[in-house]
């Protein structure tokens, strides 16, 4: 135990750089910064999984039947979108002049 009594009486203190010394009022600066990005990043994730739910795979083709419509094809395979948005999607990346369908159309 005298061992370490005597070494420990040799260090008088410890030097740090400067920039290691903590300022109080830049580590609470720091620390806003650093709470607001992470912030940002997690709503960033939270509204693009929250767009992506309910709809179907880009580019998926679907064959009109006897009885659909754009409206009924919409609410089936977009159920959480507003069918209006949806309905003016397909009719541009259709090239579609008019909202009518036909039997054995391809969409």
């Amino acid at each position: 135990m005298e061992r370490k009594i005597e070494h420990l009486e040799q260090v008088r203190y410890l030097r740090f750089k400067k920039r290691w010394r903590w300022n109080p009022r830049k580590g609470i600066s720091n620390l806003a910064i650093f709470m607001m990005l992470i912030l940002f990043i997690v709503m960033a994730f939270y509204f693009t999984a929250g767009q992506s739910q309910g709809q179907s795979a880009p580019g998926r083709e679907i064959t009109i039947e006897e009885g659909d419509t754009l409206w009924g094809i919409t609410l089936k395979h977009f159920p959480h979108n507003d069918p209006r948005k949806i309905i003016a999607k397909i009719r541009d990346l259709n090239a579609l002049q008019s909202p009518t369908i036909y039997p054995g159309q391809r969409l």
